[in-house]
C-alpha cells in the first residue's frame, strides 16, 4: 500500500508541475523603475512625495528599507520598487535591562482595538501589535508568568515590554505603522516592492484598497503582517506575488470585478486566528465577478480560496489548492461560479468532523458548475461535498443548495471514498429535501481508490450509503469507482 500512495503521490505532484508550468514566479526581481518617476530614498517622507505631486504621477521607491510609512496614495499614482525595495512598518526596541528571569524595554505600544476570533491556544492573536527578533515574529501572551522562549508580553499600566529570551547581540523590532497603502483613490498601482511587519488589524490588509477601486498590486512580497497583507475593492487586480506568514489571511476583501491571478499564497495565519471565523489563504465576500486563477495556495491555518455571503460569478480556475488545513475551495452561502480545472489535495486535515473539511465544498449554495478538476484526498477525507444545513440571510430568506453539477472531475483517495451531498437538517425545514430534490447532480466522475483502504462513504441527503447505493439514487450512471 506505501508504494502504491507514493505513486500516486509523485503522479499527483507531475501534473501540478505541468498545469502550472507556464505560470509566472512570485516574488519582486532587481529593475529599473520607469522613466519620468519621482525617486524617493529611504528616510524621505513617501507621503510628502504623494502630497506635493498630485493625481497620476509616478514614483521610484529606491532600494533599502523605508521604515513605518503609511501612504495614502492620490488617484492613479503609481509606486514602483527596484527590487530590494521594503516597507517596513517596525521600528528598532532597544534599551533592553536585565531584571531578573526576564529583559525589559521601555513600550512603544499604545492599547489598541481588538477584532477577531481566535483560537483557544492564541487568545491574543487580535492583538494587532508584534515584535520580530532577527525577523522572526514573537508571539504576545497575556501574563508575564506565562512567558517562554519566542514570547513577549505587555504591561499597559508600567508601559514595559518582557522577554525572556536575552536581546543581547540580536535585532529587536516593534510594529510602528498599521498600513503601507490605503486611501479611497482610483487606479493605483504598486509594483515590485516587498510590505512586511506591519501592525494590520484583523480584516485589514497592510495594502488595503478595499475602500478604493481599480488597484493594481504586481510582483509584491506581502508578508509577516498582524492582520491580513492585503485587502481588495472594486477593480482590485492581484498578479504575480508572494503573500505569505501574514497574521490572519492572505487576500481578503469585497466588491466587483476582483482578479487575483498567479500568485503563491501559503503560510498565513501564524497567530492563530479562529479559521472558522476568517483565516487562512484567501477570503472574498459580498462579490460580483471575483476570478481566482492560477494562483498556488498551500500551507494556510484556514481554508485556501474561500468565497463567502452572497459571491455571484465567481470563477476558480487553474489554481494549485494543497495542505491547507481546512478546506481547500470553499463557496459558502453563495450563488453561481465555476470551479474547473484545479488541483486540490492533501487539505482538511485540521476539520475531520462530519463530513467538513473536504478537498472542494459547496455548501448553502446554488448553480455552480465543478468539472475537470484533479483531486488528492488525504485518509479520512472527503473529496468533492454539498452541504445543507438550512442557512439563513439576515433578511429571513433561505440560501438553498441547488442547481449544482458535479462532472468530469478526477478524485483519488489515500483511504476510503468520502464524496456526495449531506443534509443537516430539521422535517421541517424548507431545506429538508433539498439535496435530493434540487436538480443537484454527480456525474461522469471518476473515484480512484486504493484496495484495501475500507468501506467508502457515498452520502445524498442523509442517507450514508456504498458506491452502488449512491447509483441507484440516479447518480453517477455514467462515473466509474475504480480500484488500484
Amino acid at each position: 500500500m506505501m508504494a502504491a500512495r507514493s505513486l500516486l503521490a509523485g503522479a499527483s505532484v507531475l501534473c501540478g508541475l505541468l498545469i502550472h508550468a507556464g505560470a509566472a514566479v512570485a516574488r519582486t526581481s532587481d529593475s529599473s523603475c520607469p522613466a519620468n518617476t519621482i525617486a524617493v530614498e529611504p528616510g524621505a517622507s513617501i507621503q510628502a512625495a504623494v502630497d506635493l505631486a498630485g493625481d497620476g504621477a509616478g514614483f521610484c521607491l529606491k532600494n533599502g528599507i523605508h521604515r513605518a510609512q503609511a501612504v495614502r496614495p492620490r488617484s492613479n499614482q503609481r509606486f514602483y520598487g527596484e527590487g530590494r525595495t521594503v516597507l517596513d512598518g517596525s521600528r528598532p526596541l532597544a534599551g533592553f535591562r536585565n531584571e531578573g528571569r526576564y529583559w525589559t524595554a521601555k513600550s512603544p505600544f499604545n492599547l489598541g482595538a481588538m477584532h477577531g476570533d481566535c483560537m483557544p491556544s492564541a487568545p491574543a492573536c487580535n492583538r494587532p501589535e508584534t515584535l520580530f527578533m532577527d525577523n522572526r515574529p514573537l508571539t504576545m501572551v497575556l501574563s508575564r508568568n506565562a512567558l517562554a522562549s519566542g514570547q513577549f508580553y505587555v504591561d499597559h499600566t508600567d508601559r514595559k515590554i518582557y522577554l525572556v529570551d536575552n536581546p543581547t547581540d540580536h535585532k529587536v523590532e516593534a510594529t510602528a505603522a498599521s498600513f503601507a497603502f490605503e486611501s479611497t483613490a482610483r487606479g493605483v498601482l504598486i509594483s515590485n516592492v516587498t510590505v512586511e511587519k506591519y501592525s494590520s488589524p484583523a480584516q485589514k490588509g497592510a495594502v488595503h484598497a478595499r475602500e478604493g477601486a481599480g488597484w493594481t498590486i504586481e510582483n509584491c512580497d506581502v508578508r509577516l503582517n498582524s492582520g491580513a497583507g492585503i485587502s481588495v475593492g472594486t477593480g482590485s487586480r492581484v498578479r504575480n506575488c508572494d503573500i505569505d506568514h501574514n497574521g490572519q489571511i492572505g487576500i481578503e476583501g469585497n466588491g466587483k470585478d476582483i482578479l487575483i491571478e498567479s500568485n503563491r499564497i501559503w503560510s498565513n495565519n501564524i497567530r492563530g486566528f479562529d479559521p472558522a471565523w476568517e483565516a487562512g489563504g484567501v477570503k472574498i465576500a459580498e462579490s460580483d465577478g471575483v476570478i481566482l486563477r492560477g494562483n498556488h495556495v498551500y500551507d494556510n491555518d484556514g481554508a485556501g480560496l474561500w468565497c463567502d455571503i452572497d459571491c455571484r460569478n465567481v470563477v476558480y480556475e487553474g489554481n494549485l489548492v494543497e495542505n491547507n488545513r481546512h478546506i481547500g475551495i470553499f463557496h459558502e452561502i453563495s450563488f453561481n461560479a465555476v470551479i474547473r480545472n484545479n488541483i486540490v489535495r492533501h487539505n482538511g486535515s485540521a476539520n475531520r468532523s462530519w463530513f467538513w473539511g473536504a478537498d472542494i465544498t459547496l455548501a448553502a449554495s446554488q448553480d455552480v458548475v465543478v468539472t475537470g478538476n484533479r483531486l488528492t484526498v488525504s485518509a479520512g477525507g472527503c473529496g468533492i461535498m454539498l452541504i445543507d444545513q438550512g442557512r439563513r440571510a439576515d433578511n429571513g430568506s433561505e440560501y438553498r443548495t441547488r442547481n449544482n453539477i458535479v462532472r468530469g472531475n478526477e478524485m483519488t483517495f489515500e483511504g476510503a471514498p468520502c464524496s456526495g451531498g449531506a443534509s443537516d437538517t430539521q422535517p421541517n425545514d424548507r431545506n429538508f429535501d433539498i439535496i435530493a430534490e434540487g436538480n443537484n447532480r454527480f456525474d461522469g466522475n471518476i473515484y480512484r481508490v486504493l484496495r484495501g483502504s475500507g468501506p467508502g462513504r457515498f452520502v445524498w441527503g442523509r442517507d450514508v450509503t456504498d458506491w452502488d447505493g449512491f447509483r441507484r439514487k440516479g447518480l453517477e450512471r455514467d462515473g466509474r469507482l475504480d480500484s488500484l
